[in-house]
């Protein structure tokens, strides 16, 4: 009985710093998603939309590859952070290094799925906005593996500090006529300075293992098993914006983007929860992963079911307060997206902890998953436009929640088979 309380209390509290540390993540990136909205907000109202329309492309397009740049090099980084609970520098400059070259290689791939569905030629938008992509690759991994450490004071620092320069300085430059460019200019620029000055500090806090000890494999066939993990957030919160404008026009991406930024707000809490359990799970018994997963994705739901009833009552006045009444018609875009946030949640909720637990399963989830937004999106958006991309949003995110928990438990139940074999 002593046993159990003792268990039952420690539980308790790691929950409670766990859940702690994701409020106070959550409340930085909340401060800063409200910046950041701020900027998207100035730049809706003075863009045409058709323009605004443009900048949602460039910006899907910016996470998207930013993602695929990754080639999952981010979540090795993690297991390593979690295995030996600390961040070690070699390991740290092998990722940088190759995710640099990769990011470089996806920058040119963006000014060409820029000018498809846009058809703009002036290559100086895309050009300009591929630039953060290369600081990506500086600032992801870097705050990805400080995170894994327990620390978030950093990423908080950088992700309001970031926001709020932008506003300010790119949001003024916007008010004086500087049009896309300067929406690009701002972004990229901004991007590429925190990247570098994170990775700086984090790269002299990093442990320095004497020369010829062990690392882990950072190359393609190791990483391949993680790379649909860099993947998903990007092709769940992005792709189908890029599809509407693709198949409907950029108009249509312009109303579907504005609409997004509800989604985006309400899955802050449950991404943060969900991230910051890596770091609970750091040196613990991978078979306990299993009831953490199921804890943190019950929170998460939660989490976000308040925000998502409200947005859904409120989405045509709110949306005409902050975009203007031409972004009204969106309100049942945001009803169905707030529908999708509930099974959302409880995937980005547990996305880390099973693909540091299975990549097998993971990938082969997410890979179903992926293919199954995609056929829907294909399928909804030509006749409905942002409402379609809305419901495959809410499909695949069912699917995906589901996925995720099974290939957990399987793993789990394997785990603990051998043990009492």
């Amino acid at each position: 009985m002593i046993d159990f309380l003792t268990t039952a209390r420690t539980r308790l509290l790691s929950g409670r710093l766990l859940v702690g540390r994701a409020f106070a993540l959550s409340v930085g990136r909340g401060a800063a998603s409200l910046l950041s909205a701020a900027w998207v907000i100035v730049v809706a109202r003075r863009l045409s939309l058709e323009e605004f329309g443009e900048v949602s492309v460039a910006l899907a397009l910016i996470i998207i590859l930013t993602a695929l740049s990754d080639f999952g090099i981010q979540f090795v980084l993690a297991r390593d952070v979690v295995d030996t609970g600390r961040i070690r520098r070699a390991t740290l400059d092998a990722v940088i290094a190759r995710r640099l070259l990769l990011g470089a290689g996806f920058a040119a791939v963006m000014v060409v799925l820029y000018v498809v569905p846009t058809h703009d030629w002036n290559l100086a938008v895309p050009l300009v906005f591929s630039v953060s992509i290369v600081g990506a690759g500086l600032y992801n991994p870097t705050i990805t593996a400080y995170r894994a450490t327990g620390n978030i004071s950093l990423e908080i620092i950088s992700e309001v500090g970031s926001r709020a320069f932008v506003l300010v300085a790119g949001g003024l430059w916007v008010l004086a006529g500087g049009g896309i460019l300067a929406v690009a200019v701002a972004y990229s620029a901004t991007g590429l300075a925190v990247g570098l000055i994170d990775y700086l500090y984090v790269r002299g806090k990093a442990h320095v293992e004497p020369a010829g000890s062990s690392r882990p494999n950072v190359g393609f066939r190791a990483a391949a098993p993680f790379a649909l993990a860099s993947t998903i957030g990007a092709f769940y919160t992005r792709i189908d914006n890029y599809l509407v404008a693709l198949l409907r026009g950029s108009s249509a991406a312009g109303i579907y983007g504005a609409s997004y930024r509800f989604q985006d707000m309400n899955l802050l809490l449950p991404a943060a929860l969900g991230q910051l359990a890596l770091s609970e799970a750091a040196g613990q018994d991978p078979r306990t992963r299993l009831s953490t997963g199921k804890r943190v994705a019950a929170q998460s739901g939660l989490l976000a079911l308040g925000p998502a009833i409200v947005f859904s009552i409120f989405a045509q006045p709110l949306l005409a307060f902050l975009f203007g009444s031409r972004y009204s018609v969106a309100s049942p875009i945001v009803v169905v997206l707030m529908l999708s946030t509930l099974p959302g949640a409880a995937a980005v909720a547990i996305q880390g902890l099973t693909a540091v637990t299975d990549p097998r399963r993971f990938a082969v989830a997410t890979a179903g998953s992926l293919v199954l937004n995609v056929v829907a999106n294909l399928i909804l958006i030509p006749p409905f436009a942002g409402l379609g991309a809305a419901w495959a949003n809410v499909i695949s995110q069912t699917f995906l929640a589901a996925a995720y928990y099974w290939a957990l438990w399987r793993k789990t139940a394997e785990l603990r088979a051998s043990l009492e074999a």
